[in-house]
């Protein structure tokens, strides 16, 4: 009697993360504190209550966009990955593990935002999310060929090496935290730079290749 293979799809992974993804904005969003406003003060008071939360506004956009960064590049992956495997659900749990922890590194730097502790708690956590980010890829892609064949080389490489950029510029944050609190925010701000502005270049390069190919096949006829 002929082995039959049986594939594992990733419909109830992809379910699990996103609703991990979903709980972790909304805990994020519970970061905010609302203003002490009194109408016995005068505006510049009330103003300076506003600038008293600023940390914590701050945080939460930043957060929410480097989320949404992880979470579009966690769901291009699970669109080419055909199927999965134990290895791949654990390597998946040790990345959402990261994303969980990052409300409370918000948290301590909305609290704390000139405390250099807190600075490197926040890197550390974005480190460390992206190392598991590029395991994960890393998996999927090269060690396991769980994704589709007709992936090119390119995207596979354009992926990998975005991820070690990321983690190579988080960690260069990390080590300015203990003198420059701002210079560091700025830098893992950087990182989200990195990951939203060349997708809009890619898909430009995408479009005027795709053009040219349609030029040319129209020149051959």
């Amino acid at each position: 009697m002929a082995s039959k293979t049986f594939f594992i799809t990733t419909t109830r992974l992809e379910n699990f993360s996103d609703g991990v993804f979903a709980i972790v904005l909304t805990l994020l969003a519970f970061q905010f504190k609302v203003p002490k406003f009194s109408n016995d003060v005068n505006l510049t008071q009330n103003i300076y209550e506003l600038v008293k939360i600023a940390p914590y506004l701050l945080g939460f956009i930043f957060s929410f966009f480097f989320i949404a960064v992880f979470w579009v590049n966690h769901h291009h992956l699970y669109h080419a990955v055909k199927e999965t495997n134990s290895t791949l659900l654990w390597y998946n749990i040790y990345f959402l593990f990261w994303i969980t922890m990052l409300p409370f590194a918000v948290a301590m730097v909305g609290d704390h935002p000139l405390v250099p502790l807190a600075a490197v708690s926040l890197g550390f956590v974005l480190l460390m999310a992206s190392v598991a980010a590029y395991l994960l890829l890393r998996y999927s892609y090269v060690k396991s060929k769980l994704v589709d064949e007709t992936l090119s080389n390119d995207s596979i490489d354009s992926g990998l090496s975005k991820n070690i950029t990321a983690i190579i510029i988080t960690f260069l944050g990390i080590l300015v935290a203990f003198k420059f609190v701002y210079i560091s925010y700025c830098i893992y701000f950087g990182v989200l730079i990195i990951f939203i502005i060349p997708l809009k270049m890619e898909k430009r390069i995408r479009s005027s290749r795709n053009r040219t190919e349609k030029e040319n096949d129209l020149n051959n006829l």
